[in-house]
């Protein structure tokens, strides 16, 4: 008897045939290296390009690098700004109002969407009195301003997320350096100070900013508590409805037959 052998087909030219154990672990690690450098050139994209980073109130934002702001931030997410109560009277903002008492001139700025710049240079002038026929630089002859709506004041673009402030601090109260905050996280903690360091940025720095600072007022809210100084916010009067009267006085006119 003949051993019974099994007989194969023709073999297929494209399989390169079983590869040995050396060649398929030497083709695993080539494998594996390509696919861990992939993942680490695709980490490596996500960290540098700013469209794959979590921006302001965690929302990716799309950057168009050719337009004149890449993307708009603001502060706060609409839903944490500050709102009219419902069942609060309708008022209205005459947006600046001045008054004059026995202390002098007091100038209640309502600084809703007012840029913070402009407006920063506007109040610099009003506290040096530079806009007095009086003026001396090396007195104090300015007026007293208030600024309300301080939370509602505007930034261009993505100046909320890009723009910092520097605290500087000694090596005897925190040796780590300067505390380095964004204008988002500055409002977060005090509304007011940002436009109470632009409007400090501005002053001239001399021995007499101090005394120029301490006539600026500046309140998140809408209302300010100085006693006998007006509101820049108004109730709404209610005017009278005219009602037409139903007799006329005048004859009506006969038609010429």
């Amino acid at each position: 008897l003949k051993p019974c052998s099994l007989e194969l087909g023709p073999r297929n030219p494209s399989w390169p045939g079983p590869r040995s154990r050396l060649g398929s672990a030497a083709a695993f690690g080539a494998d594996m290296a390509l696919f861990c450098s992939t993942a680490r050139l695709k980490r490596m994209t996500r960290r540098l390009d700013p469209s794959k980073t979590w921006q302001s109130f965690r929302d990716a934002k799309i950057i168009n690098p050719f337009a004149e702001y890449q993307w708009i931030s603001q502060p706060y997410p609409e839903y944490n700004m500050p709102k009219v109560a419902p069942d609060a009277k309708p008022h209205r903002s005459i947006r600046a109002v001045s008054h004059q008492d026995e202390k002098g001139w007091h100038h209640v700025i309502d600084a809703k969407g007012r840029d913070v710049g402009k407006l920063a240079a506007l109040i610099s002038r009003l506290l040096q009195g530079k806009h007095r026929a009086d003026f001396v630089a090396n007195k104090i002859v300015g007026d007293s301003v208030i600024v309300v709506n301080a939370i509602n004041v505007f930034f261009p673009g993505h100046t909320w997320d890009t723009k910092i402030y520097r605290f500087y601090r000694n090596r005897f109260t925190d040796p780590r350096g300067p505390k380095v905050i964004t204008a988002t996280r500055l409002m977060m903690i005090n509304p007011s100070i940002i436009l109470s360091r632009a409007v400090k940025g501005m002053l001239p720095k001399n021995l007499l900013r101090n005394n120029w600072q301490r006539k600026f007022y500046c309140y998140p809210g809408a209302i300010h508590p100085h006693w006998g100084v007006p509101q820049v916010y108004l109730p709404v009067e209610k005017r009278p409805e005219v009602i037409a009267n139903a007799f006329s006085i005048e004859q009506p006119v006969q038609p010429n037959l």
